[in-house]
């Protein structure tokens, strides 16, 4: 059996984006700006390396040069398209991510994430990230619950 070849998706924030966008320039090597998303309010660029895996730069504070705020150019988001695929299946309520002593998040829960010991939570967008970022083993679930065992049993296995 040919497994088929997926490109890969690494998301990497550095601490200086124009220095980044210089290097790349310099290079004269092709890249996106993606504008300047909730996750990196210091910018974010778009660049494919020669496997075709899409590599986001981002910047997660804004520049202190940098006043108002721009809208966000339409851009590739993992957890975007994660949101998008389970709509149907996500529950009415809101995102239940709170700091210690405030109210839960208002925003939707869009995105369902679990980790490998089979908690699972749905999150916004934004939590979600942040949670991807920081909670080692954490990745986005299926909507329906589908497991390993699912998809073995589906093989015959």
């Amino acid at each position: 059996m040919q497994v088929p070849a997926l490109p890969l998706l690494f998301d990497f924030f550095v601490t200086d984006l124009d220095a980044a966008v210089s290097l790349l320039s310099g290079a004269d090597y092709p890249f996106d700006h993606q504008g300047h998303p909730q996750h990196a309010r210091g910018g974010e660029v778009k660049v494919l390396d020669p496997d075709g895996n899409t590599i986001l730069l981002g910047q997660r504070l804004a520049s202190w040069s940098r006043s108002g705020d721009e809208p966000t150019k339409s851009r590739f988001s993992l957890l975007q398209e994660a949101a998008a695929l389970a709509a149907a299946g996500r529950p009415a309520d809101h995102c239940p991510v709170r700091e210690q002593g405030t109210p839960a998040c208002p925003a939707d829960a869009e995105v369902k994430l679990a980790d490998s010991s089979g908690d699972s939570i749905w999150v916004c967008l934004a939590h979600a990230d942040e949670i991807l970022v920081s909670v080692p083993g954490t990745f986005i679930a299926s909507p329906d619950n589908r497991a390993i065992a699912t998809f073995l049993a589906a093989r015959g296995g």
